[in-house]
């Protein structure tokens, strides 16, 4: 990343509506220092349909904001480990579309769910996955952004929500354009212990043991409304969910994740989405 401070950079989840470029003086309202925005909206299909205008545009915003950490989220009906060809063909399509918009952006990376193998199971669909995930890096062909694997709560069969299989989609694609993005949440609803200093040392052993921290390129930072070993993806605000704010000071505090961005995807203390009284928490628990 482009900070150089050894503390993590928090930041949220963004609005976009009206033009990307927008997500800047947003993100600065609320205090925000690395950025995260739907492009599209998230429950449809599509990819970012830029033109050099809006190109131009972001990219002037971009510099004068210092060029903070920016990400694409991509839109959530993507399932790259299905029965259904033809969702898995749109699915490839998308995301191709996703990293070749945000590779012309010059933006840092396009975080995405794999999907779910609707019990099938993993080591199944494992070559399927990967067979779309290289199409897309070939369509695509990043030369900057990175393509973000997303590890997931686990409900329904999801992929990604043991570090094991993230770690065997990275082993398989041997591509240094993919990376990950942890999920507090995700990884609190799969089993992974994060509520103490204890349990966000031994979590964060074993993701360097699996995953690798080299591996690790931003934070998706979210309470969880629901308890350990749940597999219910259901984000709370900071210090209002079951891994509460000792948590939080544990994961901010953690010597392996600075300089690492940390997003907020929060529902807000209004409902809107993530705040500035969640970030201000977070500064709170990182001094």
């Amino acid at each position: 990343m482009r900070q150089t401070d050894a503390v993590p950079i928090l930041g949220a989840h963004v609005e976009a509506t009206g033009g990307i470029h927008l997500a800047f003086p947003r993100a600065a309202a609320m205090g925000a220092e690395a950025i995260q925005v739907h492009p599209t909206p998230p429950h449809y299909w599509g990819s970012p349909k830029l033109d050099q205008e809006r190109v131009e545009r972001f990219r002037a915003a971009f510099e004068a904001a210092g060029q903070p950490p920016f990400f694409f989220h991509a839109v959530y009906l993507i399932n790259l480990a299905g029965s259904d060809a033809t969702i898995r063909q749109r699915s490839e399509s998308t995301l191709a579309g996703y990293l070749a918009a945000a590779d012309q952006l010059g933006i840092d990376g396009v975080i995405f769910h794999t999907g779910s193998h609707k019990g099938a199971g993993f080591e199944a669909m494992l070559p399927t996955i990967l067979g779309h995930l290289r199409r897309v890096l070939e369509r695509a062909d990043p030369q900057r952004t990175r393509l973000l694997i997303e590890n997931n709560a686990g409900l329904g069969g999801c992929v990604g929500a043991r570090f094991e299989e993230l770690r065997a989609m990275l082993d398989g694609l041997q591509d240094p354009r993919v990376g990950v993005c942890l999920d507090t949440c995700h990884a609190f609803a799969s089993g992974y212990e994060v509520r103490t200093v204890e349990g966000v040392q031994q979590t964060l052993d074993e993701w360097e043991r699996v995953v690798g921290l080299d591996r690790l390129v931003a934070v998706h930072c979210n309470d969880s409304q629901t308890g350990l070993g749940s597999n219910r993806d259901r984000h709370a605000n900071i210090g209002q969910g079951e891994i509460g704010e000792e948590g939080f000071r544990a994961l901010l505090h953690e010597p392996r994740l600075q300089r690492l961005p940390f997003i907020l995807e929060v529902p807000g203390f209004e409902g809107k989405g993530p705040d500035r009284a969640n970030l201000e928490i977070l500064r709170r628990l990182a001094a």
